[in-house]
């Protein structure tokens, strides 16, 4: 589990947003994937900022991982042009595929004919995407109802404040010192 730091004025309060922190990280299943997670609370402003540093692992799914190349040859119409016979191996990213290469028949579910450049190397998705949602989706939910104005700072770490005004400058100041303060721990 990361380690969790709140910074509460108010110490009943510390105890809350501290089970608060925990009970979503749990429900996320993110715990073990961070180094560390710290949250600032400024009730009489109010404010509140939460820090999250992950490990850093990221896996990227190739093209590679997702088809098997059946074969390829010139377009007979042009012959600047190749077509490619993909058989799909792991549907999980599909869709994702779908996106990103130019499909010309598929003659079934699992085989696509393609007139784009095939790169077996070709990133269809990298899985840090995902778990920054995931985080986001954490912060969201520490934060307590009625703090409508926020903003993120994406990075090594991801900080996010929450207010129910405008920012001050001094606030954002704050943000980024804890940012910072993250990302010097990697």
């Amino acid at each position: 589990m990361a380690k969790i730091y709140v910074e509460c004025q108010d110490k009943a309060g510390q105890k809350i947003y501290d089970k608060i922190v925990q009970t979503a990280l749990e429900d996320l299943v993110i715990g073990k994937s961070l180094i560390e997670v710290k949250m600032i609370c400024m009730e009489e402003e109010p404010l509140f900022i939460i820090g999250a540093l992950p490990k850093t692992t990221s896996k990227l799914i190739k093209l590679r991982d997702i088809v098997r190349l059946e074969e390829s040859k010139p377009d007979e119409k042009d012959p600047n042009k190749t077509i490619s016979w993909l058989k799909i191996v792991d549907e999980t990213y599909a869709h994702e595929l779908f996106n990103k290469i130019n499909i010309i028949d598929q003659p079934s579910r699992f085989e696509l004919i393609t007139d784009s450049d095939v790169d077996l190397d070709m990133i269809i998705h990298d899985a840090k995407d995902d778990f920054k949602l995931k985080i986001l989706d954490f912060m969201n939910r520490v934060f307590p109802e009625g703090m409508r104005v926020r903003k993120t700072y994406h990075g090594k770490s991801l900080v996010m404040m929450a207010s129910e005004t405008p920012y001050k400058e001094e606030w954002v100041k704050i943000a980024m010192d804890l940012k910072k303060e993250l990302e010097e721990k990697i």
